[in-house]
Parts: structure tokens; C-alpha cells; sequence
């Protein structure tokens, strides 16, 4: 599913808003305890981000196809762009440690899941996944968009991502299904991201419910 660019940041009870992640995404194919990753930008994405083969383990499922975003952190866990595009153009040694922050899923233990509205899929997202320093999934919170983009912003976010909560999953053009909502202006500096685990301690986020 491709996100449409959304207008400034709203507030609705309709929408499920989490920060924007400055990852690469990925489809992460699970079965019978082996992985696939599937992205854009990769032919071969576990060759490039080879850590992510433990993911299966944090999976509570036989089978499961999730979706995420793939980020690498430096030494102190915060996201670092050029680390992740060295390993998306296979430049040089896999320097930091790759992380995924699971979104959505779409099967799961022999159940198809994209037809479902995303606040269901989110709860068993929730109970599927099993967090670690390197694997998690990501939070926000339901109709309080303007607030969360002041704090997102205030962390160096440049935008937020809104799911319909009533919405299936939708191949390709997302239409309202899902948003892009910028929250600085294009072309501003880029702000340098706060360790992963002190966004989620700093942020006011909750569950879709």
C-alpha cells in the first residue's frame, strides 16, 4: 500500500496517527520459522540487513506477513540515515545495527488479515509481536493528530503517518486509507533523531484499541 500526501496535521477519531519513520519499508514474510523481506529499494534485503534473520523468533505465529520500516541506529540507537542508505547501496562495512518497527499486519497463522479494518489489525499486531531493543511495534495514538505532530516535530519527525481505522489494507494507492502528514516544512534541516527507545518514552503514546 502507497501512503497519499495529507494535509497539515488533524485531529479525527476516524485516524489512527504514529510517527513517520525514517526507514525503508519492508514486507517481512514468515514461515516455518524462515524469513522474507521484501522492498523497494532491494533485491536482496536480508543480504544488506542480515541481522534481521532472528525476526522469525519474535513472531507468535506459524506463519505471518507483516509490514514495517527497517532502520539502522548508530551506537547510541538513534536512527542514522546515511548508515542505512551505506547498506541500501552495499557501500563499504555494515556499520550500525539494523532495527524493524512493525506497522501492520496481513496474515497471520493461516488467516488473511488485509481485508480486515486496520484497528483489528493493529490489536493483533499487538499480541503477535514480541518487542526487543531491535524489534517493536510502533505506537500512537487515534484522533489526536495535532498533538502528536508538536511533539513528533519537537523529536526532528518531518511527519506523521495516519491509517484509517476502519480501512482494509489496499494494494498499491492508499486514497484516505492512509496519509502522509507532513509536519515540517520541505526542505527544512534535517534534525537529528533521539535514541528509538527515548521516542517512545517521550512521546504521549497509546494503543488503537
Amino acid at each position: 500500500m502507497v501512503a497519499a500526501d495529507g494535509p497539515p496535521p488533524f485531529d479525527d477519531p476516524a485516524y489512527f496517527f504514529e510517527p513517520w519513520w525514517p526507514g525503508t519499508r519492508v514486507i517481512a514474510f514468515v514461515e516455518r520459522g524462515g524469513l522474507r523481506l521484501q522492498a523497494a529499494e532491494l533485491v536482496d534485503v536480508l543480504g544488506a540487513f542480515p541481522e534481521l534473520s532472528d525476526l522469525p523468533q519474535q513472531v507468535d505465529a506459524s506463519d505471518a506477513i507483516l509490514e514495517g520500516v527497517v532502520l539502522v541506529v548508530d551506537p547510541a540507537g538513534r536512527p542514522d540515515p546515511g548508515l542505512l542508505r551505506r547498506r541500501l547501496v552495499g557501500a563499504g562495512q555494515r556499520l550500525g545495527r539494523p532495527a524493524f518497527v512493525a506497522t501492520d499486519v496481513l496474515w497471520a497463522s493461516g488467516r488473511r488479515l488485509a481485508r480486515v479494518r486496520f484497528a483489528s489489525r493493529r490489536e493483533r499486531l499487538g499480541a503477535l509481536l514480541r518487542t526487543s531493543d531491535w524489534c517493536t511495534v510502533s505506537r500512537g495514538y487515534p484522533a489526536e493528530g495535532r498533538a502528536l505532530a508538536a511533539a513528533c516535530a519537537d523529536l526532528g519527525f518531518a511527519s506523521l503517518s495516519a491509517h484509517r481505522l476502519d480501512a482494509p489494507y489496499r494494494a498499491g494507492a492508499a486514497s484516505d486509507a492512509w496519509v502522509r502528514v507532513p509536519i515540517r516544512e520541505p526542505g527544512a534541516d534535517p534534525v537529528r533523531l533521539p535514541p528509538i527507545l527515548a521516542v517512545f518514552r517521550r512521546l504521549p503514546l497509546g494503543d488503537a484499541g
